[in-house]
């Protein structure tokens, strides 16, 4: 058990402790898991088939893989996080989407790692420094090379824009000492080796960003109800408020999930909007300048990443879930459909890969 870092690219805020399991959920060990993966590389270069089908392959392989948050670094020769480079075993948001993407990249297995380096790091030279922390600032501006933004295609005039700054000097200043992984240093080598690396951070300037997205309302469109129907629902959520049987806890959560029945019940989905989502695109979900600056020193436009899937008529985003511990596709819709109104996710950016 070991203290780990935060992963901003999956928009967690504290540190977490994790557990590092050597087994995926699915029962195959990380090696087989791995020569499959690498199987699939194979198969897809010798059929030369579209770069959809190609990520819908490789994501699969991977389903059932545990969620690890912030379980990669530079590898053994970082200067600040010695955790590995690739690994099959666990995954978080950000790191599940960039070892797919490099997989279907890559028309051997010898093409993978340099891929992933391509994708993780700014023009590909590993340091942490170069690494694409922030999706709004880093991962998606540097991978413009492969990555065509349909944003504004598939929101159309519902299309808004998220504006926040990211401020990465006053990020590296919130660093602690849990930031420097993997290294064998006495406590006050790490202080140093934090010291330079606070000192490194300190170079960079607050940016101004903006992220295309489409707004759960454009999904969730609003019907018209009736006065009654109105009167009804609100009826349902006093009774469910007087019921003197629930804890304060429990009347809460059953309070969450009656609003969420009733935006469903109260909303026309607009599946001619998701069916212009293609498969391979990646999902990113977004919240506008959102404010987390006092726990890490700035504030974000992206906090989680994932895969679009259809399948058997359906949407579905594939992505490590904290949630649900490991890889996981989950139904587009019942996915979004737990944001609330007043929840700060307010629409998805999506990107589609072009090579």
């Amino acid at each position: 058990m070991k203290k780990r870092s935060i992963n901003i690219g999956c928009g967690w805020l504290l540190l977490v402790a994790a557990s590092v399991s050597a087994q995926s959920h699915a029962g195959l060990s990380p090696q087989n898991r791995q020569t499959e993966f690498n199987h699939v590389i194979e198969s897809n270069a010798a059929a030369a088939i579209p770069t959809a089908q190609k990520i819908a392959r490789l994501s699969q392989v991977l389903l059932g893989v545990p969620y690890v948050d912030g379980n990669l670094g530079e590898g053994a020769q970082g200067r600040y996080d010695q955790d590995p480079l690739s690994r099959f075993d666990v995954f978080d948001c950000t790191t599940y989407v960039e070892a797919v993407l490099a997989g279907a990249l890559s028309q051997s297995v010898d093409e993978f790692l340099p891929n992933l380096e391509k994708i993780r790091y700014k023009n590909g030279q590993v340091s942490f420094v170069t690494r694409n922390h922030f999706p709004s600032a880093d991962w998606l501006p540097n991978n413009r090379w492969m990555l065509t933004d349909l944003t504004q295609e598939i929101g159309g005039a519902t299309t808004k824009f998220a504006h926040t700054v990211i401020d990465k000097k006053a990020w590296y200043q919130r660093m602690s000492m849990s930031r420097i992984q993997g290294l064998e240093l006495s406590p006050e080598a790490k202080q140093k080796r934090l010291s330079a690396l606070r000192k490194e951070g300190g170079k960079f300037a607050p940016e101004a960003v903006t992220t295309p997205y489409v707004p759960l309302t454009a999904v969730f469109q609003k019907k018209q109800l009736s006065s009654d129907e109105l009167a009804q629902q609100a009826h349902q959520r006093e009774q469910l408020q007087a019921n003197t049987a629930l804890s304060a806890k429990a009347k809460k959560s059953a309070l969450r999930e009656l609003m969420i029945q009733q935006r469903l019940a109260n909303s026309t989905i607009n599946y001619d909007l998701l069916n212009r989502i293609p498969t391979g695109s990646v999902i990113s979900m977004v919240r506008p300048d959102y404010s987390v600056k006092q726990w890490i020193g700035t504030n974000m436009n992206i906090t989680h990443q994932a895969i679009a899937i259809q399948k058997n008529g359906h949407l579905y985003i594939r992505n490590a879930s904290l949630i649900k511990k490991e890889v996981v596709d989950q139904d587009f819709v019942d996915y979004f459909s737990r944001y609330l109104e007043s929840s700060s996710l307010k629409g998805f950016n999506v990107q589609f890969p072009t090579f």
